[in-house]
């Protein structure tokens, strides 16, 4: 099975990463009230609970394990996947005809 460009072995696994993606992306909130973080808060936190996930479980140092390996690298493009969906909003001005101003809100 494909999903946003990963190949999946089985349906459970897709439907475990697509829940993951959505909460980075609303920033851990999935009731969609606005109390969660910020998508890249909740995304610069993945980084290291995957690597602590991962590089907890090895007890020297070694070389990973295949198995292991395949899921870091399956992980880390996945989490880095993420960045290209979040947007980023400014700040600015902008003046009506009749001379108001008001604040409003571009994509970078």
């Amino acid at each position: 099975m494909v999903c946003l460009g990963f190949h999946f072995h089985d349906q459970g696994e897709m439907e475990q990463i697509k829940e993951r993606f959505v909460k980075l992306l609303l920033g851990e909130d999935m009731s969609g009230g606005g109390k969660g973080v910020s998508s890249t808060l909740a995304l610069s936190n993945a980084f290291p609970n995957l690597a602590a996930a991962v590089f907890g479980e090895q007890k020297r140092l070694e070389p990973m394990l295949p198995k292991r390996k395949a899921r870091w690298r399956k992980e880390i493009d996945w989490l880095l996947s993420v960045t290209d969906y979040v947007v980023v909003m400014v700040p600015t001005q902008q003046k009506s005809k009749d001379g108001s101003s008001m604040e409003i809100y571009l994509k970078l």
